[in-house]
């Protein structure tokens, strides 16, 4: 069996993971965050009235694909996810409310972040570990992180990170998927996070908008499984929006996208969590294809929605088909 380093610890990077390891193979799972979450995070914040918590990044996901289907199933089973069981809409360019299908929506429980807590049980992951480099050659690959230390040797090496990050570690290795990484762009978002003493006068949980000049979706946590606490609402900006004011102030696109929010929903009261987070790689623009990259004279493999397609499953199946690739 052999020894795989994977740069990345999110859904994409986790599904090669437990792939790997089911087939008997030595992981090790590198993540630059503190924890848990990446896309998939939920932010907490302490309020006089209780912590509120906030998924600030993706805010649901669907399954359709039969393994996938069953790794749900699974994690429902563990507690870490639930079916959210809310009124989804959509608004058109000139602001008629329709019904937003009714295909089943799930979400990580006690927030979004419980299903890569999840997918990582049993994995040997380490949090707070931003790699910098690569060195060596198939068979014997060394792990450069930020802080110095260096790990390995590993037989082969997965990148499951954006393309823009893909394209910086790789392309020295592997000028194939290096190139192919460049050729992909993610685009930003604005991200406003508030929270309120109860729950606003609107009957739907989410709402996407076609054609506004700013908002693209509005999600309360108020009847997602799991969530204590104050109720809360994440706006998310338009792309091109987000893009025109990507490195304004925090405070100034918050303020700004809770007066969207009120234009919506009417007079708001004292918010009791007011602020922002700017994502700047939501989510790619298009996607590469393949599903996956593997250069098999070098051992590196690449694996993430910029190969897939921008869903959460589609990243988890990005991962999980690479790693079956991988087993065989």
């Amino acid at each position: 069996m052999g020894s795989f380093a994977i740069i990345g610890a999110g859904i994409s990077g986790l599904a090669c993971g437990n792939a790997l390891a089911a087939a008997g193979h030595q992981v090790s799972l590198f993540d630059k965050g503190r924890g848990p979450g990446g896309r998939m995070s939920t932010r907490r914040v302490d309020t006089p009235i209780g912590q509120a918590h906030f998924d600030h990044g993706a805010q649901f996901f669907t399954e359709r694909d039969p393994d996938f289907q069953k790794a749900v199933s699974a994690l429902e089973a563990q507690g870490a996810v639930g079916l959210w069981r809310g009124q989804f809409v959509r608004f058109d360019s000139n602001g008629q409310q329709s019904t937003l299908g009714d295909e089943p929506r799930y979400v990580g429980t006690p927030g979004m972040n419980g299903i890569v807590r999840g997918l990582a049980t049993g994995l040997n992951t380490a949090w707070g570990m931003r790699v910098s480099t690569l060195s060596g050659q198939k068979g014997a690959w060394q792990v450069h992180f930020e802080s110095g230390e260096t790990l390995g040797p590993f037989d082969q090496v997965v990148c499951a990170v954006p393309a823009e990050q893909v394209s910086d570690l790789l392309s020295q290795h592997t000028p194939a998927i290096g190139d192919q990484a460049k050729a992909v762009r993610s685009l930003p978002c604005w991200a406003g996070l508030f929270a309120f003493e109860g729950p606003l006068k609107i009957d739907w949980d989410m709402a996407r908008f076609d054609g506004h000049p700013v908002l693209d979706v509005i999600s309360t946590s108020v009847n997602k499984p799991g969530r204590t606490g104050p109720a809360t609402y994440v706006v998310h900006g338009r792309a091109d929006w987000s893009i025109t004011h990507l490195e304004e102030a925090a405070d100034q696109i918050a303020s700004f996208l809770l007066q969207e929010l009120a234009a919506l929903c009417g007079p708001l009261p004292p918010p009791l969590v007011q602020s922002a987070h700017r994502w700047r790689y939501a989510r790619v623009e298009t996607s590469h294809g393949p599903g996956f990259l593997y250069d098999g004279v070098q051992g590196i493999g690449a694996c993430g929605d910029w190969l897939s397609g921008p869903r959460v499953e589609s990243a988890w199946v990005s991962g999980h088909h690479l790693g079956q690739a991988l087993s065989a």
